[in-house]
């Protein structure tokens, strides 16, 4: 490991800590990218990510994923297979007429904007995007205003569909 990439991971882990202490949402990882973002474009280092490193941390996330999943979970997945099945296709054509337009207007390719517009959790379709090609942080951007957007709004949806289903 080189001595750049090892300033990247605590300049990482500091930003992540900060973020996780002042509550802020997904602030682990919202709070490493800005801090190692802000470290690349101040120039003091430049440097790609060992592929070994983001196999490692793809397996991390899939631990983490996987370990959320219980039996009891699993059996609501099977009760209301139908609907989620429903909602799926729902959110696959908005996604894929979102695609359609975000590679329009960025000439972004159609595998990348279409995990851009995926409803997906930000550490898979992130995960999947530096696999699939070099336009992750453009799918992690357009998956980071997703995430907040919807953090931000909930309440109030919430609270508003709360009242039309009086």
């Amino acid at each position: 490991m080189t001595m750049q990439f090892l300033l990247l991971l605590i300049c990482g882990a500091v930003g992540g800590s900060l973020f996780v202490v002042l509550h802020i949402p997904g602030g682990a990882m919202l709070g490493a990218v800005v801090a190692v973002l802000a470290f690349k474009l101040s120039g003091t280092i430049s440097i790609q990510t060992p592929p070994l490193f983001q196999i490692c941390a793809q397996i991390a996330i899939g631990v983490a994923v996987g370990n959320m999943l219980t039996a009891q979970a699993l059996t609501e997945i099977r009760n209301m297979a139908g609907l989620m099945t429903l909602s799926t296709f729902i959110l696959i054509a908005a996604g894929f007429v979102s695609s359609w337009i975000i590679s329009r207007q960025t000439g972004m390719d159609a595998a990348s904007s279409l995990l851009a517009a995926s409803p997906g959790g930000l550490q898979a379709v992130v995960g999947l995007a530096s696999d699939m090609g070099n336009q992750a942080p453009a799918v992690m951007a357009f998956q980071m205003v997703r995430l907040y957007a919807v953090v931000l709004l909930a309440p109030l949806f919430s609270w508003l569909l709360h009242h039309f289903l009086k």
